[in-house]
């Protein structure tokens, strides 16, 4: 069985997606396409610009923008000028990405079953994600998640939620974006004070928890130092200590990009530590992070792979894709295909479990 273990549902982009204002919902998607690589260009001559028009990179703060919709993308306003970048892909071009498109997909590609992932910029999609899998629960698993930045202000709200989303959907995951979390402006880690509470909670419903680790500081992740990620790493191991039982899902994998864009000959040797913990799993997700430096099927990242499985073991990666946004740079197919056909130093065994064996153990389905 096939499984991609990462992918999105999401409502259109410019709508309000389970937040009260629209503001709220923008200043998530400010944050996130002002620190995506995707270029941006001026609408009027499509001459290239940068992430500049939305945060000050200086400052960090973000600049004063309208958005809009421009042909199927999202546009912002910036000093009387019009931008805008491709961060969705173009054939969504109603700006949203629904179950029956992606079930279409997957039938396409071969992809029996999927784990949909949540972002703060795509909206507070618990209740839309819950409807989903009700309606397809033989192709969809869902994550649940929270604004971070609000949990330790109403940790009893919080895990209130969490509780009430496990009552109604069988089999599920947590999401944590711990860039998120700072934003609370609490010096204390997402490990530390009230938040015991929180996961405490968590961990008592059995679910795996799926981390998607960012930094304190505003350095976006593809220019993040090592040693600032490796940081972070320690935060984890530390929970990871404390909720030894729970399943542990690290999104996205390693910083790829980075690596890639600076031609790193390895990694630093610490930054494989966290995989000591039994428990602790990597998503191997490498076209939507560097595929426009590579081309499909991408062998530069295949000597990387084979460290991967050598360091941690085939049977704790995990395949992703990032569907449907990785359609920028490839077809659904081949994503797929990358570890069907290519990556031929991976055994049989190998490949079973990276394309769907580990997801179904972790998430404990019996099929």
């Amino acid at each position: 069985m096939i499984i991609d273990g990462h992918m999105y549902c999401f409502p259109k982009l410019d709508s309000l997606a389970g937040y009260e204002t629209i503001e709220e919902k923008f200043h998530y998607i400010q944050q996130e396409l002002g620190g995506h690589h995707q270029p941006v260009w001026k609408v009027s001559d499509k001459s290239k610009s940068d992430n500049s028009t939305l945060i000050d990179p200086k400052t960090h703060k973000f600049q004063k923008v309208k958005w809009q919709t421009n042909i199927s993308r999202l546009g912002w306003e910036y000093k009387d000028k019009l931008y805008t970048k491709q961060y969705l892909p173009p054939m969504l071009s109603n700006l949203e990405s629904t179950p029956e498109y992606m079930i279409s997909e997957m039938d396409y590609a071969g992809v029996d079953m999927g784990i949909i992932h949540t972002s703060p910029h795509l909206g507070l999609l618990n209740t839309y994600l819950r409807n989903i899998v009700q309606k397809y629960p033989d192709r969809f698993i869902r994550l649940t998640s929270l604004e971070e930045k609000k949990i330790p202000f109403q940790i009893e709200k919080s895990i209130d939620e969490i509780e009430t989303e496990k009552q109604h959907t069988k089999t599920m995951g947590y999401h944590f974006h711990s860039k998120n979390y700072y934003e609370s402006g609490l010096s204390e880690n997402w490990t530390e004070g009230k938040m015991k509470d929180f996961w405490s909670a968590i961990s008592s419903l059995k679910i795996p928890v799926f981390f998607s680790l960012g930094l304190r500081s505003k350095s976006n992740f593809e220019n993040i130092q090592f040693e600032d990620y490796i940081q972070e790493q320690k935060v984890l191991l530390k929970w990871m200590e404390l909720y030894s039982n729970t399943d542990v899902i690290i999104t996205h994998g390693l910083p790829w990009r980075k690596f890639f864009l600076e031609n790193h000959k390895k990694f630093p040797e610490e930054i494989w530590n966290i995989f000591k913990q039994p428990k602790c799993n990597l998503q191997l997700m490498l076209p939507i992070q560097i595929g426009n430096i590579f081309e499909y099927p991408w062998v530069e990242t295949e000597e990387i792979i084979s460290i991967c499985t050598e360091k941690i073991g085939s049977d704790r990666l995990i395949w992703g894709t990032d569907m449907p946004l990785v359609g920028r740079f490839c077809t659904y197919k081949q994503a797929l295909n990358q570890f069907k056909i290519h990556c031929n130093f991976l055994s049989d065994f190998d490949k079973l479990n990276i394309l769907g064996q580990n997801m179904l153990r972790i998430m404990k389905l019996n099929i």
